[in-house]
């Protein structure tokens, strides 16, 4: 058995090309590399001759992000820039390292830690014809979303505790700051749709729709002024 106390956890964040963003299988990605780095990895517990990672929170299929997580374990303390130099050689293309930093086992991983998610949602909004412009709508009361069941029944949920706020960048773009609430997140185009006054299936439980274009661009965490901070 391992000694938690000879454990090491170092933090990469990290961006995927696009070629790579739609390879859904982050952890064998993420494994694989790791294996041909050459790095001292603690082994998975179902698996230990793989490495033991925490990768996360994942993406809701055909969202992109420009900051992605993961959290891999050292049998040995290893400077971050070593870590990333073997890394580096072993990386696919594509691969960009943001950040590589040496943490304390007991931190919390990035799905525990984030409060808040910032996303840009791009689509042709104006063919849309909102019934309201985009910043009106965040600041409603209520934000009603609603789906339908194949029988006619229509289910309507209030999104407006996720939303923390909502701009305009452009004609093509917004930008959602959402709240993780009760260890749930909500999936950005249930928003979208929200504003849009659109019904989504009550069938799919995650809409995707190649009408709009979705990226993760950061997460955070709220220290207990409120204060948000980059991870």
């Amino acid at each position: 058995m391992i000694n938690a106390s000879k454990i090491y956890k170092m933090r990469i964040v990290f961006h995927l090309a696009p070629q790579l963003a739609g390879n859904m299988n982050r952890v064998g990605l993420l494994r694989n590399m790791i294996l041909a780095s050459g790095l001292p990895f603690v082994g998975a517990k179902q698996n230990p001759n793989v490495p033991r990672i925490a990768y996360g929170p994942s993406l809701k299929l055909g969202q992109s992000a420009q900051r992605e997580y993961v959290d891999i374990y050292l049998l040995m303390p290893m400077d971050a820039q070593e870590v990333r130099k073997q890394l580096e050689a072993s990386k696919p293309k594509g691969f960009t390292f943001l950040d590589v930093k040496r943490i304390p086992v007991a931190l919390s991983g990035v799905q525990y830690l984030a409060s808040v998610a910032v996303y840009e949602v791009q689509g042709e909004f104006v063919s849309y014809a909102a019934k309201q412009s985009f910043e009106n709508f965040v600041l409603s009361a209520r934000l009603n979303f609603t789906r339908q069941a194949v029988n006619g029944l229509r289910f309507t949920t209030d999104l407006k505790p996720f939303v923390r706020s909502g701009r305009v960048l452009s004609e093509q773009a917004v930008e959602l700051t959402l709240n993780r609430v009760e260890d749930s997140w909500v999936n950005p185009l249930n928003v979208i749709y929200a504003w849009l006054g659109w019904e989504a299936s009550l069938n799919d439980e995650d809409i995707t729709d190649e009408r709009f274009n979705v990226i993760r661009k950061g997460l955070y965490w709220a220290d207990s002024a409120g204060n948000l901070h980059l991870i």
